[in-house]
């Protein structure tokens, strides 16, 4: 079975690092959002942009090491506890892991980074440019991202990392964090032998 484990809001605080650079270099005054303000996938609908592409600039070209890069890990030792659950996997040769993430130009490298700073042992890593794209070939896959977890294939399982701008999208589990997955061997056996059937 392949789990595909999504990086962003997931092993990595990439909102919070956003909120960081953008103040740092466009804020002005004392502005600051948190996480629990940002209840719209749209980044923009949080972060003054003159338009998009002026966004996609910001992200993906002049401050992608600083918002991808030089995030930190959702909670402290996250990716300790996550390489030693990459160890356990491989053991059982059950399953494999897979990380994803939509990146685009320089943010590429820049979550490469982010990765080889925490030591992250993930083999499997890919890159998409749609939030659809997130599935390829899981079994299961465990993301925030609302517009992955909304276009899930019928035949697969998906596990929702509970967020403000995902709270009204359905997923066949819902955890408060990847940890849940990683710690707690029980609900990690019901999710991964969960069969979805389809009504004809």
């Amino acid at each position: 079975m392949k789990i595909v484990i999504s990086i962003n809001e997931v092993l990595r605080d990439t909102l919070a690092q956003m909120d960081y650079t953008y103040t740092k270099y466009l804020g002005e005054g004392d502005y600051t959002i948190k996480k629990d303000d940002i209840t719209s996938f749209n980044l923009s609908d949080h972060f003054t942009f003159s338009s998009k592409s002026e966004l996609n600039k910001f992200l993906y070209e002049e401050a992608s090491l600083e918002v991808f890069g030089h995030a930190d890990q959702m909670y402290e030792n996250l990716m300790t506890r996550f390489n030693m659950f990459l160890v356990d996997i491989e053991e059982e040769e059950e399953h494999t892991v897979e990380l994803v993430s939509r990146e685009y130009l320089k943010s590429i490298p820049s979550t490469l980074f982010f990765l080889s700073k925490l030591g992250c042992r993930a083999s499997n890593i890919r890159f998409v440019k749609q939030n659809e794209e997130e599935w390829g070939d899981a079994d299961v896959l465990i993301t925030a991202n609302p517009i992955a977890l909304e276009n899930k294939p019928n035949d697969k399982v998906s596990v929702k990392i509970k967020a403000p701008y995902n709270k009204n999208v359905i997923a066949d589990f819902e955890l408060d964090s990847i940890l849940d997955f990683i710690k707690d061997a029980t609900l990690r056996d019901k999710i991964l032998n969960t069969k979805i059937t389809t009504q004809e």
